[in-house]
């Protein structure tokens, strides 16, 4: 869900708007729906697009201007309960505690997208060194969120799969999830281009600071806790590839729409709510996970809570003009990817 797309370039302080709806025969009316979203220019004209077609008088209840305005909207988008497209369920009421709560969002992640450009630029060490008592506090609240994160997860994936074998052989069932035939098709590996052609790739990259931040001794997907959620999963995983491999075999279910069942419409409810708690533990995460990033500096690890070796590597960044500058060896950098089954579920509730 996007604010404008006619503005889609990124960069600079965006303003975030609160837009509610009034029937001006009946001002005091509350429809309880509030749109969330962002625009590089004056909201007012922002109003004016929105207003068109629109038989009831769209009013801005609240903006304000962030460097992460994007984030910030997708964040309230996803952790909010969205009743249809951008528009949430929330009575006008409650507007200045959204807002109250969307302006700490930003706050935490301007200190993520920081975190994030620091070590962008910063090659580690390879020194580890013994933690200090800020550290721990971050370790344990790491593992707090991570105990709550990953069995959230694995409930989303169960109902994922729920709704997959729920929904059947249909192209579609109204309001909960989309359908798709996916054929194989070829896909550019820039890393195998890098490394079969190093020499015709290099003048297309450029050096960048990559590397993977791992906490140590929290909780895990293998951990023992959810050895049942997981056991689940493989079993709901094993009946939706036979489904798929049915699907695969013909084309019959192309022509039809299924029935949005009791149990269907239970499942989505369940799947929105999961989808709202698992966007808010990760933000969780990763604004401890943006602390420890900066209490590491260029260490390589902090003893007993995390690690983060980071070294600098070549990117191509431009593999379009590697392609059309060497189409031979471009073309052996292709990896085919198998006809699959696609499977869109609805991020509202829009019935």
């Amino acid at each position: 869900m996007t604010g404008e797309t006619d503005d889609a370039e990124t960069g600079g302080s965006w303003q975030v708007y609160f837009l509610s709806l009034v029937n001006p025969a009946n001002p005091g009316h509350d429809f309880e729906r509030v749109k969330v979203g962002i625009t590089k220019r004056d909201v007012a004209r922002r109003i004016e697009q929105l207003q068109t077609g629109n038989p009831f008088q769209i009013c801005c209840e609240r903006s304000f201007r962030s460097p992460v305005a994007r984030q910030i909207e997708h964040w309230v988008h996803r952790t909010s309960q969205v009743e249809q497209l951008e528009w949430l369920r929330l009575a006008r009421s409650e507007i200045p505690g959204l807002v109250k709560r969307a302006q700490l969002e930003g706050e935490r992640l301007a200190r993520i997208e920081e975190a994030r450009a620091r070590w962008s630029r910063s090659k580690s060490n390879g020194i580890e060194r013994q933690p200090g008592a800020e550290e721990r506090r971050l370790h344990e609240a790491a593992r707090g969120v991570l105990a709550e994160l990953w069995p959230v997860k694995l409930r989303l994936e169960c109902t994922k799969r729920s709704v997959a074998l729920k929904a059947g052989k249909f192209l579609r069932v109204p309001g909960i999830v989309t359908i798709s035939y996916r054929p194989s098709a070829g896909r550019f590996n820039p890393k195998t281009a890098l490394k079969k052609f190093h020499d015709l790739a290099a003048p297309y990259t450029v050096e960048e600071v990559g590397g993977t931040f791992r906490w140590r001794d929290v909780p895990n997907l293998g951990s023992p806790g959810w050895a049942q959620l997981r056991a689940e999963l493989e079993r709901l995983e094993a009946e939706r590839r036979e489904l798929d491999a049915a699907m695969l075999s013909s084309d019959d279910w192309l022509r039809k729409e299924g029935e949005r069942t009791d149990d269907l419409a239970c499942l989505h409810d369940e799947y929105l709510c999961l989808m709202r708690q698992k966007a808010r533990l990760e933000l969780d995460e990763e604004y401890i996970q943006a602390q420890a990033i900066q209490a590491i500096e260029d260490f390589e690890a902090i003893a007993g809570v995390c690690s983060f070796r980071r070294s600098a590597g070549q990117v191509l960044n431009d593999h379009k003009s590697f392609c059309e500058a060497h189409r031979n060896e471009a073309a052996q950098c292709f990896s085919e990817s198998k006809a699959h089954i696609r499977r869109r579920i609805y991020a509202s509730r829009s019935y």
